[in-house]
């Protein structure tokens, strides 16, 4: 039997989708990217490979976790049934646990890169231009998304 490689759990199922930048400057942690790997490289939003980061195993199972239920809740939010409302006030909500563990996951990635939560937003709501955390204006010179909270360090 062989030995199990914890990267595994948050490693992309092909390597098409894989950061190939020679520098990973700073992440993106990614609400609902629906992969295996939220961890995006901030310059070319393509999955940063765990192993690259050195994260340790309990940091690795903190992703892990992390994502399991982000996409969870991003499913049900897609799947536009009894529970679309339920999931959004969840992904909405900047109290929520998926935003507070989200950030949690965000700070300890940032000890190895500065790492922004891509904070989820329903488009059919109209572009948010001030930070829903902290309501400051969101800083629109960003290459992916459509705002940045240095303050609050979340990408929309």
């Amino acid at each position: 039997m062989s030995p199990v490689d914890p990267y595994d759990r948050l490693r992309p199922s092909t390597d098409i989708e894989e950061c190939e930048c020679e520098v990973v400057t700073h992440l993106l942690l990614i609400i609902g990217w629906m992969s295996e790997n939220p961890i995006s490289c901030g310059e070319c939003r393509r999955e940063v490979d765990p192993e690259r980061l050195r994260l340790t195993t309990k940091e690795v199972d903190l992703v892990a976790g992390w994502n399991v239920v982000s996409n969870s809740l991003y499913w049900l939010w897609l799947d536009s049934g009894e529970y679309e409302e339920y999931a959004k006030a969840r992904l909405s909500d900047p109290t929520s646990q998926i935003n507070t563990d989200g950030m949690k996951v965000a700070e300890m990635l940032s000890a190895r890169l500065p790492t922004r939560l891509w904070y989820y937003s329903d488009t059919d709501d109209g572009t948010l231009i001030e930070c829903p955390v902290c309501a400051r204006p969101l800083d629109t010179n960003v290459k992916w998304g459509t705002g940045d909270c240095p303050v609050c360090k979340i990408r929309m």
